[in-house]
């Protein structure tokens, strides 16, 4: 399988420098609302590795396809409500999954900022 480093010629080094939020480590359970083929929605639980403003990383009980757009769930630490982020997932290693966040409301950005920044 080619590597993405390789195609684009990147060193890591370089790619985590392009990135434009930095990501914070994280160790906390997450579920993401998914779609089947058939229309149905289901739940998939996974550990959140490492959150940014404009994404996640994941570890999932279940694969899930490259381009799937999800609901990414997570309780907030300190507050009553559960942030949900509607989410595509752009990369996908075996369990592992890296989500791009949709564009969110003003109020989940506010909690998705003190997320990562707090």
């Amino acid at each position: 399988m080619p590597s993405v480093l390789r195609t684009h010629n990147l060193q890591p080094a370089a790619i985590y420098r392009s990135r434009i939020y930095s990501r914070r480590r994280l160790d906390m359970r997450a579920r993401l609302l998914a779609r089947s083929n058939s229309g149905e929605q289901f739940v998939v639980q996974g550990w959140m590795c490492d959150l940014s403003c404009s994404g996640a990383g994941l570890t999932l009980t279940h694969e899930l396809p490259s381009g799937s757009e999800v609901v990414l769930c997570l309780r907030v630490p300190g507050e009553v409500v559960q942030l949900s982020l509607r989410a595509v997932i752009r990369r996908r290693q075996g369990l592992r999954a890296g989500l791009e966040f949709l564009p969110p409301t003003p109020e989940q950005r506010l909690l998705l900022t003190e997320l990562c920044y707090s």
